[in-house]
């Protein structure tokens, strides 16, 4: 919703797939290094730094595939997906100026992610009230423990509460089940026969505060 953690992911993970392919000397694919961490990641749940770990982990059981077994490829392997991913992480064009305008009009700012607490390090998320990360939170969107959570640290109440996401399995249903207000963010105009409201910029948020405050 607020920076391009696909964009940022993809060019981590094709970075680290560049190194392992070198050091195994076979062609080691991004979506390999998906499946890899994912398997890693569900046997280590949600305990606290487990998403890092798993990285890490994958990278190392990768090598070992190639019958390489060396640490300080895992730690080159890391530092070049860390750092392509970091570079990456921009926010969206039209979230600066929408972040200003709600700060300007007294709004709490909860940026609520499942990712974990390296990923928020994008200058833009100085500027929320609230980071809520699947990792401190111990579960993960779409879980009703995961928006409760949020709503508890941040002490806000679920009827004046606006949640904007950018998927309506995880973000926007679960949150109007929850009693929320829910938004769908539909920037590329592919959501059809949605049962919420929806804007296609964030730029369009104020104003649609602005109505449901006002009663229109």
């Amino acid at each position: 919703t607020l920076v391009d953690f696909d964009a940022a992911l993809r060019a981590g993970l094709q970075a680290a797939s560049e190194v392992l392919s070198a050091a195994t000397d076979r062609l080691v694919t991004p979506a390999e290094l998906t499946l890899t961490r994912d398997r890693i990641a569900r046997d280590l749940r949600m305990a606290p730094g487990a998403l890092a770990r798993a990285r890490e982990e994958s990278f190392r059981q990768i090598l070992a595939t190639g019958g390489a077994s060396d640490e300080v490829i895992v730690a080159r392997t890391s530092t070049a997906f860390f750092a392509a991913r970091d570079t990456a992480l921009l926010p969206f064009d039209d979230v600066e100026e929408t972040v200003g305008a709600l700060l300007v009009r007294g709004l709490v700012l909860v940026a609520a992610t499942n990712g974990n607490a390296a990923m928020v390090q994008a200058p833009i998320f100085r500027r929320m009230h609230l980071l809520w990360t699947a990792e401190e939170a111990r579960v993960a969107k779409p879980d009703p423990a995961f928006f409760r959570g949020a709503m508890a640290r941040s002490g806000a109440r679920v009827e004046t509460t606006l949640m904007v996401g950018d998927r309506m399995d995880n973000d926007v249903s679960p949150a109007i089940a929850l009693g929320m207000y829910g938004v769908l963010l539909d920037r590329d105009g592919r959501a059809y026969d949605v049962d919420a409201p929806r804007i296609g910029s964030l730029r369009d948020l104020p104003a649609l505060i602005e109505a449901v405050t006002s009663g229109a």
